[in-house]
Formats: structure tokens, C-alpha cells, sequence
């Protein structure tokens, strides 16, 4: 009992001390506005994992909610830079974006249950989400080797969709 002591807490230190990916505090980027390039330097507070992702480390988008949505029942969280569903039921949304970039890799996701799933394959414009509450739905760009972004969103919207 006595030797298992010392080495359960020089086991439990050396895991906590050894996490290759501790990045530090969650930054959130500044906001960028739809038609204008957004040019951003990223420190290492800037980027998240996403858990199930092999591909690295990526910075949240952060958008003015007005110029993305103008429905009341989607709310904005500016510290996860998240657009959140509560209608009170299952509905479903159009959701359309248009964007350049020669070096970022950018994806539109949506999330349910912890998960992220890609909305922008082969780059497609446009997606149409059966969202129940509390459904969520994000915009990432990948980390790259100069920690730099330089991209324009020309368009990013969510609105009802009713077909």
C-alpha cells in the first residue's frame, strides 16, 4: 500500500504534465464583417480541438449575428462563437455561405450530441439543416504553419426553410 501511493501521484502528475495539445485559455478571434477580408494573426489561445478531428487545431469564426440571421430564436454565443437552434421544435434551416481564401482551410459545421459534422463538401454552397434545439452550427478555419488568416466570408446565412 505504501509504494503504491507515491507512485499513483507521480503517475497522475505526469499526465497532467505531459498534454501535448494544452493550448491555454480559450481567445476568441475578433469579429469580421460579411464582404470584407479579414486578416488575423493567431496566437496559440486562438484555436480549439475538435475532439474527433485527426486534422489539428482550428480558430472559430466570429461573426456579427445580425448580418448572419435575423431570427429571434437562434442565439449567438460570442465566447464559443456558436449560432444555437430553439425554436421549441424540430425545424429545418437553408444555410448558405460564399468565401475566398488562397491558405485557409475553412469548414462549416454543425453540431449535435458533442459531434461536428461537415456542412461544405466538395466545395458546395449551401446545406439544409434539420435542427432540433439546441443544435449548433460554427465556422472553423485550420491552423496553418504561419498561424496567419486571410480569407473574406461573402456571404453566410441561416434562415427558415420551408419546402
Amino acid at each position: 500500500m505504501k509504494k503504491t501511493l507515491p507512485f499513483s501521484l507521480l503517475f497522475i502528475f505526469l499526465l497532467q504534465a505531459c498534454d501535448e495539445y494544452e493550448i491555454g485559455e480559450y481567445t476568441p478571434l475578433p469579429k469580421l464583417h460579411l464582404g470584407e477580408t479579414f486578416k488575423y494573426l493567431c496566437i496559440p489561445e486562438n484555436y480549439t480541438r475538435l475532439a474527433y478531428d485527426s486534422l489539428g487545431d482550428v480558430a472559430v469564426l466570429n461573426f456579427h449575428k445580425e448580418e448572419i440571421t435575423d431570427l429571434d430564436y437562434i442565439d449567438y454565443d460570442e465566447q464559443t462563437c456558436t449560432f444555437s437552434f430553439h425554436k421549441g421544435e424540430t425545424a429545418r434551416y437553408r444555410i448558405i455561405w460564399n468565401y475566398e481564401s488562397t491558405k485557409n482551410v475553412i469548414r462549416f459545421l454543425y453540431g449535435q450530441n458533442g459531434m461536428w459534422y461537415r456542412m461544405n463538401h466538395n466545395r458546395n454552397d449551401e446545406y439544409i439543416l434539420e435542427a432540433n434545439d439546441g443544435m449548433t452550427v460554427r465556422t472553423v478555419v485550420y491552423r496553418t504553419n504561419q498561424d496567419s488568416i486571410n480569407l473574406t466570408i461573402k456571404k453566410f446565412r441561416i434562415e427558415e426553410y420551408n419546402q
